[in-house]
């Protein structure tokens, strides 16, 4: 390999799109399918009405109890390892935190070994943070 004398290393630091979206055919279909998935979902739950509600409110609190699950089943985890260690010991057998986080709670739940609780399936396409994931890497 050789280098140049002269040669400047260049660092980039922000990037935005390289083909505008107005110029991209696939782009454009990738945004009209999301903003369809999105009024689809948002006119379905306007039907429903008081039941819309009481099911957002029960997806609601089954997150909050699957979060709190998987916080603790982490912590009981980690507690098995030596300290000083514990994050990279836990990182090296499940992963990233942040990307364990980002995946399915379906997922998660198989890969720390949680029992699911009743009516699961709720939420068993949403992260950790109540977005819901169409697919993993």
């Amino acid at each position: 390999m050789t280098t140049r004398k002269n040669s400047t290393k260049i660092v980039i630091t922000e990037a935005s799109i390289l083909v505008p979206q107005v110029k991209s055919t696939r782009l454009t279909s990738l945004a009209k399918r999301k903003t369809k998935t999105d009024s689809f979902e948002k006119s379905r739950g306007l039907t429903d009405g008081n039941a819309t509600i009481e099911l957002a409110q029960e997806i609601s609190v089954l997150l909050k109890n699957a979060v709190l699950t998987i916080n603790r089943r982490i912590d009981e985890i980690k507690k098995h390892y030596p300290p000083g260690k514990q994050n990279m010991l836990f990182t090296i057998r499940y992963g990233d935190l942040e990307k364990l986080k980002q995946r399915r709670l379906k997922e998660i739940f198989e890969l720390l070994d949680i029992e699911k609780p009743p009516k699961f399936n709720l939420i068993a396409e949403l992260d950790y943070f109540g977005v819901r994931v169409s697919h993993t890497d």
